[in-house]
């Protein structure tokens, strides 16, 4: 029972625009998200979007908190506005997680940019097919010069890699810079702001904008050199202004975190085990080697040793490809050095490689060698591939293996944890290799509990995991959830069987990026990555948001192989990894800035170390490395500038916490009314009209078919979001409804919703006025608006109704709305409405002039950053001239006196100099500031207009 007016009234209430500190600026793309964000996001994400004039912020929460989700929402934000040109860098191994998460999260479409890919996603990227392309930081060095672009938004995630720009030695850091200062605004996303060095700060900051501190003398003048006199308040407030960090304490009531409960299962290897162990490791030790050239043997090593971790199965395909493929090369007579990314096949024939591998292989690739070999080079070669071919077969005869006969052991006692527990009997494992995950298959059904397992890899289409697919196809025919991408969708489809029918997974690497496991608290570590950052991603998958119970982490200890158990040490021990409460330290992780590199390092001590005593030794001085990577003084600097940088964070959690559930239930509630009313004619809605049957498309880019609201998911169905060409068509319609003066009539018993206030009403009549008020202003290129519903009634007998009563009035069921014109005295609430406009522009002048505020304190902390670098000068200047002088008056000589002396005065001029060029440059740059001051005001001053929505008469029955 709704009116042109009311529909048109709510879809103008649905499209304002709310002041960029408000929870209804996202309430659009909140209704949207196939997630719930929690108050510290909201927060962090309109920190992001309320800083116009900053080029650049910090998001900078604990780790587990979900920074993802604040850049999601940022994403979305900008993605909402048409800012279509986005660009996430992240680290090579989160990019499918990226990807995945934003179209599942937030539906937004994304693509990995790669070499290959790079000139066609570019050119599209300025099209209004646009998608948010990803990179990883690779991509971003050695591609720098073609992402040089405007970008509306760029995302760096684990930025951190990024903290040693301020050297000026980091060129992966620089290149990242280049293409952020082309943005209109960056993100940089990082637990560890800070590890080592305060000038870690600065360069974090430059990245996005150099001028900040104005110089790294300046920053160290300031805030290193003498930090007593500038104290570290002042330093809080400007990081303050840039960054924002919300700590677990802080989040603590929002989400509940889970423990994570380790268990380690210890094996002894078969003799044959140990054999095949140290034949390959004495091998692999080798000073010269012909199965691999020299610049990339060590890469070579480190996936042949993990492979020999894993399984006999894994590494005898690998070592009998490598000697085939050496064994070709002695039938050609050629040796391939240097073949480059030409060594991969050794390994992708049957398994997957990590992508930085895969990158830095590619990344020294080189061509073949044509010269011929001698006879007695080829009689070695030959002597390696029969070698070789030993190895292979000695793994071949080795059926059953102690690690996958203690596995049952291991499940037994993870699932006796998970009972006490109370959580689902489910178990996913991870290998490293697709060879192992068979091998545990068969193992597992041998010993009857192949019932209820499902494998994923990189592929995931064996027979098994296509029927799984096919089924889930058929299920979920005519839904959202078909994105039509097989690869995705297979994904999908092995998940929901796992967690519907499954009960144990079995995952390579590829699961360990972007599928959400939270039903799942049980995880086997089968071959343990040495890799802590990779350790925690795999474990990332089912301790996350959502996650009901404590997760059980299994690992196997190798007791007749002193290397893998001091790994095993190592990340237990310094890293934490597995019995961390959520996610594993912001400090260490944070320290491991490159993976690989640390793989390299594990590999280079197995490679060297021929004694258990080298062994000992060397992961001692690992150890002790990561042990001493974070001085207690910067913790505590680190403390005081970013864990204590809000004392109203408390307040202001609790205040969105509020405004969100408000906000999105009034969202939904007059979305729900126009949509029922907008497309009545098309569609039939069931029971409260959350759910509802479209017959007609009424737009060429709706879908018909079954619909649902968020609030009321129902399976097999899409989903009604906002920012879906149905939702707008129906909102635009709405508004574009004509609304001549009319009078209505509404019924107080026939409506839903009916507060005390228009109860009193019941039996009157009067007129009402509604006027859409906007406020528009410039901050940079960028204009920021403010819209408000000016609205103001008034009853037959002379009493005034504020806006708050209109809404209550045209909330009320409408039984008619008169043919006849009706007469409309709107001037008699014009000095009412006139009085609300003042009081609006106060409030939005109030805010605004917090931007001024801002930049204003910016230019004058710049102001002393140049102050400061300008003494620090002066003192050099004059302590050199001191230094001159006293060494004038100790000096015998008289010609050695007249040098020094005018080594001094050389000095003191130069300190004058100095002084002069700072008193002009001081005045020129005070001019600046005000200049600039000045335009900043005129621009936050902005515009405002009126657009006249309807005038109605009223009336109120019963």
């Amino acid at each position: 029972m709704l009116s042109d007016y009311q529909s048109k009234y709510f879809a103008h209430e649905l499209q304002r625009s709310y002041a960029n500190d408000h929870v209804g600026k996202l309430a659009g793309l909140l209704f949207d998200a196939q997630v719930e964000p929690k108050p510290h996001q909201i927060d962090a994400a309109l920190f992001a979007l309320q800083t116009p004039f900053l080029p650049g912020v910090i998001l900078a929460d604990e780790v587990g908190l979900g920074k993802t989700i604040e850049a999601g929402i940022v994403i979305s934000q900008y993605w909402a506005e048409r800012k279509r040109r986005i660009l996430i860098i992240a680290p090579s191994s989160l990019r499918q997680q990226w990807k995945q998460e934003l179209f599942e999260k937030f539906l937004i479409p994304s693509t990995i940019i790669d070499a290959k890919t790079k000139d066609t996603l570019l050119a599209k990227s300025e099209t209004r097919s646009a998608e948010v392309l990803i990179c990883s930081y690779e991509f971003a060095l050695r591609h720098e010069t073609s992402l040089l672009k405007s970008w509306d938004l760029v995302v760096a995630d684990e930025a951190h890699r990024l903290r040693s720009y301020w050297n000026g030695k980091a060129k992966m850091a620089e290149a990242v810079s280049h293409v952020a200062r082309s943005a209109h605004k960056t993100v940089l996303l990082t637990a560890t702001p800070l590890q080592n060095k305060l000038e870690e700060l600065y360069g974090l900051v430059s990245i996005f904008d150099p001028d900040y501190f104005y110089s790294l003398d300046a920053f160290r003048e300031r805030y290193i050199k003498n930090r007593d006199l500038t104290g570290d308040d002042d330093l809080v407030e400007r990081v303050a202004a840039i960054s924002k960090r919300t700590l677990r304490k802080d989040a603590n009531k929002y989400i509940r975190f889970t423990q994570r409960m380790p268990l380690t299962v210890e094996f002894t290897p078969s003799p044959e085990e140990v054999r095949l162990y140290d034949l390959v490791n004495d091998y692999l030790q080798r000073d010269e080697l012909f199965a691999f050239a020299g610049s990339q043997r060590h890469l070579s090593a480190l996936i042949i040793r993990k492979r020999l971790g894993s399984s006999t199965f894994a590494v005898a395909s690998t070592l009998e490809n490598i000697a085939n493929r050496l064994a070709d090369e002695v039938a050609s007579g050629m040796r391939r050095d240097n073949r480059g990314g030409l060594f991969l096949a050794d390994f992708e024939a049957d398994d997957e490689v990590d992508e930085e591998i895969v990158e830095e292989a590619e990344a020294t690739a080189a061509q073949p060698s044509s010269a011929r070999l001698n006879e007695e080079t080829l009689k070695l070669m030959r002597a390696e591939v029969d070698e070789l071919r030993e190895y292979a077969a000695l793994a071949r005869s080795i059926t059953a293996n102690q690690k996958a006969v203690k596995l049952n052991e291991a499940l037994d006692l993870g699932f006796d944890r998970l009972r006490e527990l109370g959580a689902a009997e489910k178990a996913i494992i991870f290998t490293d290799s697709t060879k192992t995950q068979q091998y545990i298959a068969r193992t597992l059904a041998d010993t009857g509990r192949g019932e209820g397992v499902v494998l994923f890899n990189g592929s995931n289409n064996a027979p098994e995991q296509t029927a799984i697919y096919n089924a889930w196809l058929k299920a979920n025919q005519d839904s959202d959830l078909i994105t039509g991408i097989p690869a995705v969708d297979r994904r999908k489809a092995l998940v929901e069987y796992f967690r519907e029918h499954g009960t144990i997974m079995i995952a390579t690497e590829a699961a360990a990026e972007g599928i959400n496991l939270q039903f799942c608290s049980m995880l086997v570590n089968y071959d343990l990555p040495w890799n802590p950052q990779r350790v925690e991603q795999r474990i990332g998958r089912v301790h996350r948001y959502g996650q009901q119970h404590n997760v059980v982490v299994v690992n196997f200890s190798n007791k007749g192989n002193l290397a893998e158990q001091r790994i095993l040490e190592l990340l237990t021990n310094k890293f934490q990894l597995f019995s961390s409460v959520f996610g594993a330290s912001d400090e260490v992780l944070g320290a491991v800035e490159d993976g690989l590199d640390f793989e390299k390092r594990i590999s280079d001590i197995l490679t060297r170390c021929r004694t258990a005593g080298e062994i000992d030794a060397a992961f001692k001085e690992l150890e002790d490395q990561f042990a001493g990577e974070i001085s207690q003084e910067m913790a505590s600097a680190k403390a005081k500038v970013f864990d204590n940088l809000d004392p109203h964070v408390q307040d202001r959690l609790k205040a969105y916490d509020e405004q969100s559930g408000d906000v999105l239930n009034k969202f939904e509630r007059l979305l729900l009314a126009i949509t029922q009313y907008e497309l009545r004619d098309v569609a039939s809605f069931d029971e409260d009209g959350r759910t509802f049957v479209l017959n007609e498309a009424p737009t060429s880019d709706a879908k018909p078919g079954r619909y649902f609201f968020k609030s009321k998911p129902l399976p097999n169905a899409h989903q009604y979001r906002y920012a879906s060409p149905l939702a707008q068509h129906v909102a635009e319609t709405a508004k574009s409804h004509q609304t001549p003066p009319r009078e209505l009539t509404f019924s107080i018993s026939q409506s839903s919703r009916a507060t005390n206030a228009v109860k009193k009403l019941q039996g009157q009549s009067g007129e009402l006025n509604v006027d859409l008020l906007t406020f528009t202003m410039r901050a940079r290129d960028e204009d920021i608006s403010e819209s408000y519903m000016l609205a103001g009634g008034m009853t037959d007998h002379g009493v005034y109704l504020d806006e708050e009563y209109v809404a209550d009035i045209l909330d009320l069921a409408c039984l008619q709305v008169g043919a006849e014109p009706a007469s409309v005295a709107a001037d008699q609430l014009e000095p009412h409405l006139n009085a609300r406009v003042s009081e609006l522009e106060k409030e939005v002048q109030g805010r605004n002039s917090r931007y001024y505020d801002q930049q204003e304190e910016l230019l004058y902390r710049n102001q002393q950053d140049r102050k400061a670098e300008h003494e620090g000068k002066i003192r050099e200047y004059r302590a050199k001239e001191k230094d001159a002088r006293k060494a004038a008056r100790q000096a015998d000589d008289p010609m050695d006196q007249l040098k020094l002396k005018r080594e001094a005065r050389k000095w003191e001029r130069r300190a004058d100099e100095a002084d002069d060029d700072f008193r002009d440059a001081r005045k020129k740059l005070q001019s600046e500031i005000d200049e600039k001051l000045d335009m900043i005001e005129q621009s936050l001053q902005g515009t405002q207009s009126t657009e006249h929505l309807f005038a109605i008469r009223w009336r109120i029955v019963p």
